[in-house]
């Protein structure tokens, strides 16, 4: 089968881009290779695994759980089914952070997963601690190696339940991407997130309890005048607000995503 036909066989059934994006993975080719040789003969052996990634893709499995990697911020990084796929949307935590005056300041991050977040500061800043945590161990093993083939020294990776005992050192910043989705309220087509670590997403009391572990016992190693960053659905905001206040945290404010919608807030001791 020709380069030609593959693809118009791929694209009549799942999205163009994936499409390119699988038969690139495959080939070694980037994109304007591939569209140069399009009467190209792909050999059985490749069709067999762009077929086998394409009925994948098209049950609604992650592209990067089939590619292994996936972009985010300024770099890529490998990406397994242990670990939740990075959202664009999440770089706003990043973006936001930035902001703040991180230079020898020492940070939390609590589920860092596959380290994007803390990877992806302790790049842009050197001189800053990074304590990134996380419940599963599988995801600190692909964040340890995210974080080597960058050749980063500045963060440390803890195994840790925030539901248990909080022993960290007083920090000056606490970021987090928790989960937060309400199992009840999910239809079954949400793009992607059966194949995904359900530790990674769903949170008992309507989506809420996390957060509101976190935000309770991240009062305690606060520094003064610390903040805390958090990702949250665009429809919690008012609820998180509340257990904010009820929290004591002052100067609540919101961080708006390139669709318009509140991301994620941020909460000042």
């Amino acid at each position: 089968m020709t380069l030609r036909n593959l693809l118009k066989k791929l694209k009549n059934d799942i999205d163009p881009l994936d499409a390119d994006l699988i038969i690139q993975h495959v080939l070694k080719l980037d994109k304007a290779q591939i569209y140069s040789n399009l009467e190209k003969e792909i050999d059985h052996q490749d069709q067999d695994l762009i077929n086998k990634m394409y009925k994948s893709r098209l049950r609604g499995e992650p592209l990067a759980y089939l590619t292994g990697h996936k972009g985010f911020w300024k770099n890529d990084f490998l990406v397994t089914k242990d670990v939740l796929v990075p959202r664009p949307e999440t770089e706003i935590l990043v973006e936001a952070i930035l902001e703040e005056n991180l230079n020898d300041k020492t940070i939390l991050e609590l589920g860092t997963g596959s380290g994007v977040i803390s990877i992806s500061i302790a790049d842009e800043v050197k001189n800053c601690t990074i304590h990134a945590t996380d419940i599963s161990i599988k995801s600190l093993l692909i964040a340890k190696k995210n974080a080597k083939q960058i050749n980063l020294d500045n963060i440390i990776f803890l195994n840790h339940d925030w539901n248990n005992e909080w022993l960290f050192p007083n920090v000056d910043f606490i970021i987090s991407n928790p989960p937060y989705i309400d199992k009840k309220e999910t239809t079954g087509s949400e793009e992607g997130i059966w194949f995904e670590p359900e530790d990674a997403l769903f949170s008992k009391k309507n989506g809420l309890h996390d957060i509101e572990v976190i935000l309770k016992k991240s009062k305690n190693i606060l520094n003064k005048n610390g903040k805390i960053f958090i990702e949250h659905a665009p429809c919690q905001k008012e609820e998180i607000k509340k257990i904010g206040t009820s929290n004591k945290y002052k100067n609540i404010s919101n961080l708006i995503d390139l669709n318009g919608d509140v991301r994620a807030s941020v909460f000042k001791c």
